[in-house]
């Protein structure tokens, strides 16, 4: 079963070819429409038509989505250590100096002092 990354540039492909290209998955379709560079998503009775190059920028955002998904699971380990830290803490902890800074560390702080 392909994912949705991995369809998206096959469908890019066929469109720039002009070429027929089709993937369904349970009730969710996806495939071109007639040679006007023009795809359509369909769930169920739903649909989403989009032109060659609202179809490109969404593949291009895949690849914006996909770094910050790994730059979160890169960070997990700091994150973790950062919440245990609340627990035995009354102030704020300092995070490590080779943590990410994608994580806003003093905030998640009060956060869990909050609920704790």
């Amino acid at each position: 079963m392909e994912t949705m990354a991995e369809c998206l540039p096959k469908i890019c492909e066929a469109m720039c070819d002009n070429e027929i290209y089709g993937h369904s998955d349970g009730v969710f379709r996806l495939n071109t429409i007639g040679n006007n560079r023009i795809a359509r998503f369909q769930m169920d009775n739903h649909y989403i038509t989009l032109k060659f190059q609202e179809l490109r920028y969404l593949l291009n955002m895949f690849h914006v989505v996909q770094n910050q998904l790994n730059s979160c699971i890169t960070s997990l380990p700091d994150v973790m250590s950062h919440v245990i830290s609340p627990l035995r803490a009354t102030t704020q902890v300092e995070t490590a100096a080779n943590a990410t800074n994608l994580i806003l560390y003093p905030r998640l702080f009060e956060e869990l002092k909050t609920i704790m």
